[in-house]
């Protein structure tokens, strides 16, 4: 054998070598491949991931001109076990025996919901946002009226206007297009929504009057400005502090020449009046605060003379009087948290000796007293009152009294029936009991106890009677209430429970009676655009879909369309596109004709949960 033949037939010899390692590593990569694919596979069925494991999709059936399709989604793991983002609802009110409040669901955006206080009965009432759901409304200022609620909201036409709903999709309604400028930026803005009787009273701009007192009866004709009481271009009376007043209404307004004052309104233009001018001339009184205890309405105001003071009013200008000057001189006691209960008006005062603390009055100068320093440091340190909640004939409270940390307090009006409900977390620590809201004849807050973060707790007045309620969230964080909104014993509210991110909620007082109502945002919602992007080379469709959490897309032919199947895994919240392709058949269609209608079937497969689907249809195009 020459040289030249030797060194050929040594290069075949090793070149026979070299496929024979290279087929022995194939088959022990495929060996490992498929041994991995079955470990994932059974790690997703553990964890019930639904479409985490790699998976190689069935051949087309028969005419449906489906192509096979190979997706991996091995990254869908590493998310799929983390909590579902949360729906964070808010403005709970009760309307009838619906309770009504707003929510996202990651797919339309903040929008109005309603629920029975069952999973099944927790539903969208409109998504009053556009058909392709790129806008939300941000409905606010829900207000109940008998069974219906009134709300602001904008559709995107008509600016931010007031709107009403029955709880149906029909009758969740503009009520009236009150500054009708042809465009979403110019709207009447309604704010302090106030109900009294059957009646919405609110404030709004028409674009003419400026910002005045309106009125609404639910329909269209009903729904009118009451009185333009500051006319001209350069004034507006800007009403606040809509306070329900036997059947009529106490509020605060400025007109040219008194400036801020307490005004009443039996609904009547003739019968809106200034009440009484507490600060004489273009100075302004400044009531606030207003609460309604028996005949009287009470509030703080200045004169001139003194600072803010306790005022109370029967709706008359000789009935509106200064009760006591709690603080003579200069400075002011400026009353705050003022809540009536039992027949006396319980608030927070400072009379510049004890500091910041509890008082009480029966409507007379000698019946405002101090019901007790709570903390008689000395005047730089005092317990400071808050959240005043009735109670029966007794208010519960937070205070500080320099001792204990801030906790939950009760009185019953007297020094000695005012003490420490119970300390919480013991010691100087605070638990800072917050979010008092009164249901049935307990009230539910927040606390911390040094254990458990801020969880829900309940008390009835009483150092036995206060506990708490559940925690929520035992393993992960703490549940974080809010939003608390009580009628009836039972009480709603946001949690996150570690699991299912900040969610709808409620409680009957009871651990076992505190769960969750609906998880809003599981993760499962999704939209599907109406219109896609087309490449007019090939003819394929790209359509934009919003998924409210990480999952799967698949998208299949309907009745015959030439359209191939298309399987997207999506690793986050939010929008993605996925592409529609022809067929085979379907591009010989396109290059004879130049465009090809199809019907798609859009699903999406959230992590962990069950599919939904929506079905669209579409022209595909090329050229």
């Amino acid at each position: 054998m020459t040289s030249r033949r030797r060194t050929a037939h040594e290069q075949v010899l090793r070149a026979r070598v070299a496929r024979a390692k290279a087929l022995r590593r194939r088959g022990r990569d495929s060996t490992a491949r498929r041994a991995a694919i079955a470990a994932t596979a059974a790690t997703a069925a553990a964890a019930g991931v639904a479409g985490a494991a790699p998976s190689v999709a069935a051949g087309p059936s028969a005419g449906s001109g489906a192509s096979a399709s190979v997706s991996t989604s091995g990254a869908l793991l590493a998310v799929c076990t983390a909590k579902t983002p949360p729906s964070s609802p808010s403005d709970f009110v009760k309307a009838g025996e619906t309770w009504f409040f707003i929510a996202d669901d990651g797919v339309h955006g903040r929008e109005l919901w309603k629920t029975n206080g069952t999973k099944a009965g927790t539903v969208l009432v409109r998504d009053v946002g556009n058909d392709d759901n790129e806008y939300y409304s941000g409905p606010s200022s829900l207000t109940a009226v008998g069974n219906k609620v009134f709300f602001t909201v904008d559709d995107g036409v008509h600016g931010r206007e007031l709107w009403k709903s029955d709880g149906t999709r029909a009758g969740t309604a503009l009520v009236k297009d009150i500054n009708p400028v042809n465009d979403s930026y110019s709207d009447s803005g309604p704010t302090r929504l106030t109900a009294v009787g059957s009646t919405l009273y609110f404030t709004a701009d028409n674009g003419k009057a400026g910002r005045e007192l309106w009125r609404s009866d639910g329909s269209a004709a009903g729904t009118v400005m009451v009185k333009n009481i500051a006319p001209g271009d350069d004034y507006y009376a800007a009403p606040a502090n809509l306070t329900p007043f036997g059947s009529g209404l106490l509020f605060t307004a400025g007109d040219q020449a008194h400036g801020i004052e307490l005004w009443k309104s039996d609904g009547t233009s003739t019968g809106t009046v200034l009440v009484k001018d507490i600060r004489p001339g273009d100075y302004d009184g400044q009531p606030s605060g207003l609460t309604v205890m028996g005949p009287d309405v009470y509030f703080s105001a200045r004169d001139g003379v003194h600072g803010p003071e306790l005022w109370k009013s029967d709706g008359s200008a000789d009935g509106t009087t200064l009760v006591k000057d709690i603080r003579p001189g200069a400075r002011s006691s400026d009353p705050s948290s003022l809540t009536a209960s039992g027949g006396a008006l319980f608030f927070s005062a400072d009379d510049g000796t004890a500091g910041r603390e509890l008082w009480v009055s029966d409507g007379s100068e000698i019946g405002t007293t101090l019901v007790k320093d709570i903390d008689p440091t000395d005047e730089s340190y005092y317990s400071g009152p808050l959240e005043i909640t009735a109670l029966g004939g007794s208010v519960l409270f937070r205070a500080d009294d320099g001792i204990h940390g801030s906790e939950l307090w009760q009185s019953n009006g007297t020094g000695a029936g005012t003490s420490i409900v119970k300390d919480i977390r013991p010691g100087e620590y605070d638990s800072d009991a917050r979010s008092l809201t009164r249901s049935g004849s307990v009230v539910y807050f927040v606390a911390r106890d040094g254990v458990h973060g801020p969880e829900l707790w309940k008390s009835d007045g009483s150092e036995v009677g206060t506990v708490l309620v559940k925690d929520i969230s035992p393993e992960v964080g703490y549940g974080y209430p809010m939003g608390l909104a009580g009628a009836d014993g039972t009480v709603y509210f946001a949690a996150d429970d570690g699991v299912h991110g900040t969610e709808v909620w409620k409680s009957d007082g009871t651990e076992g009676g505190t769960v969750l109502v609906r998880d809003v945002n599981a993760g499962g919602e999704f939209s599907v655009a109406r219109r896609g992007t087309p490449n007019l080379a090939t003819g394929a469709l790209r359509v934009k879909v919003k998924v409210a959490a990480p999952g799967r897309i698949v998208v299949r032919p309907v009745g015959g369309s030439l359209l191939k199947k298309t399987v997207k895994d999506v690793t986050r919240a939010g929008g993605t596109k996925v592409t529609l392709k022809p067929t085979a058949a379907g591009v010989r269609q396109l290059q004879r004709t130049g465009t090809l209608k199809v019907r798609a079937k859009v699903s999406f497969t959230p992590c962990g949960g069950t599919a939904s689907s929506i079905t669209r249809t579409y022209t595909l195009s090329m050229r």
